[in-house]
């Protein structure tokens, strides 16, 4: 039998310090000293950028200059359409929410959120499966910390720890009935904190190139906000290398996304910004009771 608690030793110990290299040179150098890290932290994963890739090759000389000057104009307009969302979000609903898993569109969310000041406007929710890596529960103090808010944490209903939940439903319940665990330890949760918040509107970081359910998705889809619809991943990094904005630990040394740990791996990084890639390290060795490949974590699908 599969224990969480044993798998979570075991990936932890693996994802912590391990040397991992970039197989493409940065174009540029940037310093993680402007973000709020937490120095314990920051030993093991700087967040200097230097492990994670680059999806595009710029080439040298004029055509590095020019690809620059392309790839900046393309993020301004980007950017200017995210805030556009936002803007318009909040000067129409009234309580909108903004949910995160930490990963590295999230953080251009949050960034966002925090620049354009709706911090105040916009709760936070943070959803705690009680499987998560241990570096997502230390980076969330961190992020908080960094931009000054309190996230909304919501977890299974009747348990608040996760040794009371493997007491009551089983190391191994994601093994036994995936349904039930969606159903308890994200499905639920989620849904509660969008009754007592009230929420209006629901902002996620869903975008197209995940591919999947997600291929065709609009920015503006009735109740939820996916105002990164049209953002690629490696536009996502771009953005996050030209604020120097704090993204998860994890992410230094291979994961391209993260979810649980008994069911996220490493991803090859000349895959990472392929189409699809960036998930493609999610879900592993899990199946819809249809026997089709689990490719959503139970809250988009519901």
């Amino acid at each position: 039998m599969i224990y969480v608690r044993s798998a979570l030793a075991l990936l932890a110990l693996t994802a912590s310090a391990q040397a991992f290299h970039a197989s493409l040179a940065p174009r540029r150098t940037t310093s993680a000293l402007k973000m709020a890290l937490d120095p314990g932290l920051v030993k093991d994963f700087p967040r200097d950028f230097k492990t994670i890739p680059f999806g595009t090759d710029y080439g040298e000389g004029f055509d590095l200059e020019e690809n620059n000057k392309v790839e900046g104009r393309k993020l301004e307009a980007l950017e200017a359409e995210l805030k556009s969302t936002l803007d318009t979000l909040v000067a129409n609903k009234k309580k909108p929410v903004f949910t995160t898993a930490l990963i590295a569109g999230d953080c251009v969310i949050l960034d966002a959120i925090a620049k354009a000041g709706y911090l105040d406007k916009i709760e936070v929710i943070f959803i705690d499966t009680f499987h998560l890596f241990p570096e997502t529960l230390d980076f969330l103090k961190e992020v908080e910390a960094h931009y000054g808010f309190k996230a909304s944490v919501y977890h299974c209903a009747d348990c608040n720890t996760p040794e009371e939940y493997w007491e009551k439903y089983g190391e191994d319940s994601w093994m036994t009935d995936i349904d039930e665990y969606d159903s308890l330890c994200k499905v639920e949760p989620l849904q509660r904190a969008l009754k007592e918040t009230e929420a209006d509107a629901w902002i996620n970081g869903r975008r197209r190139d995940h591919g999947a359910e997600r291929a065709a998705l609009p920015v503006w889809e009735a109740f939820k906000v996916n105002p990164l619809a049209f953002w690629s991943f490696e536009d996502c990094w771009s953005y996050l290398r030209k604020y120097e904005v704090p993204y998860h630990p994890l992410h230094d040394v291979g994961f391209s996304s993260l979810g649980d740990v008994q069911s996220t791996k490493k991803v090859p990084l000349e895959n990472w910004f392929t189409y699809g890639g960036e998930r493609s390290g999610r879900f592993q060795n899990l199946q819809n009771k249809d026997g089709s490949a689990k490719t959503e974590c139970g809250i988009h699908s519901k």
